[in-house]
């Protein structure tokens, strides 16, 4: 871990050891998304503000011009179409978890991370390819020192308590190997027990509702969440760098960014 411990703080300021993530790959399973039609010329405005980006393997190779005081770059790792609601043009009617890269291909991108679903409540062989997929990437990614993310999401149609749910998959993420997880706002009693069964490693809560004056979200980081993770839904803002000021703010507070 300790090996890894120079990636991670990458992204989690060590000033602090708070972290503010935007996650663009959603892009993958929903295609062009509001705001990130142009790519490369939407994130640049962001890069400073954020400590870490995710993207997807080809959204990767768009950012050859960041600098070290720009956000690091997290490589998603895995696709699925289970992002995609019946509001979607085409409902999935079967779920499918693919991966999509290996931790060499992230080194060879610059990616200080990877980044891979954990999918709850769905058929017994889609949890478990996942599973799967997250004990891989962590053996394959130790000997290279890429740390692994898991993005915990309990939105199966089998899922009944959805705390318990989020509790199991950062449970099963741990013993799996993952170096942090992400997970939606579970509740204060479930954060609390994330966080001792984490023992000290990276949990971020994704920013739903989407609002950096939310007072769950403001609960989580005093609790002792590491941070808050964004997705796309920044770039569909009239002011996407505002926007995105305001939740560091509420991160990082008057800690000054470091390069």
């Amino acid at each position: 871990m300790e090996s890894k411990l120079y990636r991670i703080n990458e992204f989690v300021r060590p000033a602090d050891g708070r972290s503010l993530v935007v996650d663009t790959s959603a892009g993958l399973a929903l295609g062009a998304l509001p705001g990130l039609e142009r790519f490369a010329e939407a994130v640049a405005p962001i890069l400073p503000l954020a400590d870490g980006l995710v993207a997807s393997p080809g959204q990767a190779r768009r950012l050859s011009g960041r600098t070290r005081a720009d956000a690091a770059l997290l490589v998603r790792a895995d696709w699925t179409n289970a992002l995609r609601g019946q509001d979607f043009v085409l409902p999935p009617e079967t779920i499918f978890h693919i991966p999509l890269l290996e931790p060499a291909d992230a080194l060879d991108l610059g990616a200080s991370a990877l980044v891979a679903h954990v999918l709850l409540g769905h058929e017994e062989h889609i949890e478990a390819g996942c599973l799967k997929n997250v004990v891989q990437l962590a053996l394959n990614g130790t000997p290279l020192s890429m740390p692994l993310i898991t993005e915990v999401q309990a939105s199966g149609p089998r899922v009944v308590l959805r705390s318990k749910a989020i509790e199991l998959g950062v449970s099963y993420s741990i013993e799996c190997g993952a170096d942090g997880v992400v997970i939606p706002w579970p509740g204060a009693d479930s954060l609390r027990t994330i966080l001792t069964m984490t023992a000290g490693l990276p949990v971020w809560i994704e920013a739903d509702p989407f609002d950096p004056t939310d007072v769950t979200l403001n609960e989580a980081l005093e609790i002792g969440a590491t941070g808050l993770w964004l997705n796309a839904r920044v770039f569909g803002t009239p002011d996407p760098a505002g926007t995105l000021a305001a939740f560091q703010a509420l991160v990082h507070g008057a800690v000054p960014q470091t390069a």
